[in-house]
Parts: structure tokens; sequence; C-alpha cells
């Protein structure tokens, strides 16, 4: 079984390890981005705050997704839902 982000035709789910990676690159990206921010503007941390929690809540949404592909292609999972 194949699983993608969004879409028949989005971007295929990646393993755990690797999503892992690829959030860790995320987080040190949006990180500096968001001290750049508030360096110059220490105001903007009010606007910043909920943008942190929704790149956490997307980063979260990002590792679920690729557990969930990684235990559909276990054979366990395979034969409880042939069952049902």
């Amino acid at each position: 079984m194949q699983v993608r982000f969004a879409s028949h035709t989005g971007a295929d789910v990646p393993a755990p390890p690797t999503a892992l990676q690829h959030i860790h690159e995320q987080l040190l990206a949006q990180q500096q981005r968001w001290a750049d921010q508030l360096a110059r503007d220490p105001a903007a941390f009010a606007q910043l705050e909920p943008l942190v929690h929704q790149a956490f809540q997307q980063m979260a949404d990002r590792l679920v997704a690729s557990l969930l592909a990684h235990a559909a292609q276990q054979q366990a999972l395979q034969q409880q839902a042939q069952k049902k």
C-alpha cells in the first residue's frame, strides 16, 4: 500500500526516520526565522506564538502520518484489516 500526503497525487509519506530528519531540518530553519523576527520586533511575540504552535502541530501530523504508513506496511496490521 502506498500512502501519500493530501491526495492520491501528493508526496509519498516517508518512513519514520526520514520523516524525523525532515522535521528536524524544517525546525532548524524555522527556529532561525522565528529568532530573527523576534530580534527585529520583540513585540511580534504575540503573533508569533500561535504560529509556533501551528508549526509543531503540522510537524506532529507528519510524524503521525509516517508512523501510520509504516504500521500499514506491517503484516500484522494487514492481517487484522483482512479479518474485519
